[in-house]
C-alpha cells in the first residue's frame, strides 16, 4: 500500500507546484503590464483598467456572463447574446473584456448587454471578488480564453460554464507534456462548442469528450450585421460623398491595415490607375495617420476632410466603427494583419461578396484556410503577388462575387446549434424567470 500513497502524494505535490508556478506567472504578467505600460499606450490602458476593474462590475447578480478577449471574440459571441435575449427578454447580461480596445470600442457594435466590465488579472482573490459580486447563473467563455483561477472558482461554485466558438491547436499548453494544469482547467467546462474537427480530435486526445463541432458564429454575426446596415442605411454626409466617389470605379478596400500592407499597396499604386482605394488603418492614432500621408502624399485625403475631396485616389478612414459598412462599396478587399500573424476579420468584406486578399501568416485562422479552399481568399507575399491577385479578382469579379456570397451563407447556423446544445444540457433553474 506504500506505492499508491506515494504516487498520490507525488501527484498532489505536482499539482500544488503547477498552481504556484501559474500564479507566479500571473504576478509576472501584472508586473510586465506595469513596466511595459510606461512605453506603450495600449498596455498602459490595460494597467489603468486593472486598477479600477472592481468599479466596472454591476451592483446586482446577472443571469448570463460572457467573457471575451477583445472585439473579435465579442463579434463571435454577439449572435448568442441576441438569441439569449430573444428567449429571455428580462434577463440581465454581463460582458467582460480583457483587452483595452474591446472595453473601449464595444459600444460601436449593436449589442444587447446590460453591463460591460473589465476582466481582472487572474488571481484567486480577484476571481472570488468577481463571482461574489456578479453571481452569474450561466457563463460563456469565447474562443480561447482559459484563465485558470477563474475557471477553478466557477467550477467550485457549480456554475454552468461553456466554451463557445473555441478552437485548439497542437502547440497550445494543454497539449504539451508539462500542461497538466491547463488540462485540469479545461475540465471545468460543462461543454465545448468548437469550430472545427481538429479541435474535437485534440480534446479527445486529452480525455475531454463533452465537445460538439458547430462552426464559427461570426458567420451569423456578419450576416446579421449586413442586414442591419441595409435596413439602416448610413445617410451621414461624408458617407454619401464616399459612395459618390466610388461609383463607377473599381474600388480596393484595405481594411484594418498595418504598416506592411500600406507599404505594399504604395508600391502598386501606379498600376492601379482608375481605381479608388479606401484605406482603413488598424490604428487611427495621429502618428500613424501622419505616416500614411507621408507614404501616399497628395494622392490621399482623410475621411474627416472629405467635403474638400477633389481627385484624390486614396481615402484614409481616420475614425473607428465604419469599416463593416465601407466594405459594401468595394470590389476587392485586402485585409491587414496577415504579415504579423494577427489577421483581422475577413468575414466582414466577404459577406458583401468581396474576394479577400491577406498576408502569408494565417495558420492560426481556419477561416483563411477555408476561404483559400473555396477559391475566394488569396494569400499574398509581396507587391507583385498583390497586384496579380487584385487584377485576377477584378477580371473574375462577377463569378467571385457570387461564389463568395454563397460560401458565407453556407456557413451560417453555428449560433442555433450552440443555443440548442446548451438548452438540452441546462436545467430550468439556470435560466432567468421572465
Amino acid at each position: 500500500m506504500v506505492y499508491p500513497v506515494l504516487f498520490h502524494k507525488k501527484r498532489l505535490l505536482h499539482r500544488i507546484l503547477m498552481r504556484l508556478l501559474y500564479n507566479a506567472g500571473i504576478r509576472l504578467l501584472g508586473a510586465g503590464i506595469f513596466l511595459l505600460g510606461k512605453c506603450n499606450a495600449k498596455i498602459k490602458r490595460r494597467w489603468q483598467m486593472q486598477q479600477t476593474w472592481e468599479q466596472t462590475l454591476p451592483n446586482c447578480p446577472v443571469d448570463l456572463w460572457m467573457h471575451c478577449a477583445s472585439l473579435g471574440e465579442f463579434d463571435q459571441g454577439l449572435p448568442l447574446l441576441w438569441e439569449y435575449r430573444k428567449a429571455n427578454p428580462k434577463a440581465t447580461i454581463l460582458v467582460s473584456f480583457f483587452s483595452p480596445s474591446g472595453f473601449a470600442h464595444y459600444h460601436k457594435r449593436k449589442h444587447c448587454a446590460d453591463f460591460v466590465c473589465v476582466f481582472p488579472l487572474d488571481t484567486r482573490r480577484n476571481a472570488r471578488i468577481f463571482l461574489d459580486k456578479t453571481q452569474p447563473k450561466l457563463v460563456l467563455f469565447v474562443k480561447y480564453e482559459f484563465w485558470l483561477n477563474m475557471l477553478f472558482c466557477i467550477k467550485e461554485r457549480k456554475i454552468p460554464l461553456y466554451s463557445v466558438a473555441s478552437i485548439f491547436r497542437k502547440s497550445q499548453p494543454m497539449f504539451q507534456p508539462w500542461g497538466k494544469i491547463f488540462r485540469k482547467g479545461l475540465q471545468s467546462f460543462s461543454h465545448f462548442f468548437v469550430q472545427n474537427d481538429m479541435s474535437l480530435r485534440l480534446l479527445a486526445q486529452i480525455g475531454i469528450h463533452e465537445v460538439t463541432v458547430v462552426g464559427d458564429p461570426r458567420y451569423d454575426h456578419v450576416l446579421r450585421q449586413k442586414q442591419s446596415v441595409e435596413e439602416e442605411e448610413n445617410s451621414e454626409k461624408r458617407m454619401l460623398i464616399l459612395k459618390g466617389i466610388c461609383e463607377g470605379h473599381p474600388t480596393l478596400i484595405l481594411g484594418s491595415s498595418w504598416a506592411e500592407e500600406e507599404r505594399l499597396l504604395r508600391t502598386c499604386m501606379e498600376s492601379l490607375s482608375g481605381w479608388k482605394v479606401i484605406l482603413a488603418p488598424h490604428q487611427v492614432e495621429e502618428t500613424h495617420l501622419a505616416s500614411i500621408h507621408s507614404l501616399f502624399g497628395a494622392s490621399c485625403i482623410r475621411y474627416s476632410d472629405l467635403e474638400n475631396h477633389t481627385q484624390q485616389q486614396v481615402i484614409v478612414i481616420d475614425c473607428i466603427g465604419l469599416l463593416h459598412q465601407i466594405y459594401a462599396l468595394g470590389s476587392v478587399a485586402f485585409v491587414g494583419g496577415g504579415f504579423s500573424g494577427k489577421l483581422h476579420n475577413i468575414l466582414e468584406p466577404a459577406v458583401y461578396g468581396l474576394p479577400v486578399l491577406f498576408g502569408p501568416k494565417f495558420d492560426k485562422f481556419p477561416e483563411a484556410e477555408a476561404f483559400i479552399t473555396a477559391g475566394i481568399g488569396f494569400p499574398i507575399k509581396d507587391a507583385d503577388s498583390l497586384l496579380d491577385r487584385i487584377q485576377h479578382c477584378f477580371t473574375h469579379q462577377e463569378n467571385l462575387h457570387k461564389k463568395t456570397k454563397q460560401f458565407i451563407e453556407s456557413q451560417q447556423g453555428a449560433t442555433e446549434k450552440i443555443m440548442v446544445g446548451m438548452a438540452s444540457k441546462l436545467s430550468r433553474s439556470d435560466f432567468p424567470s421572465n
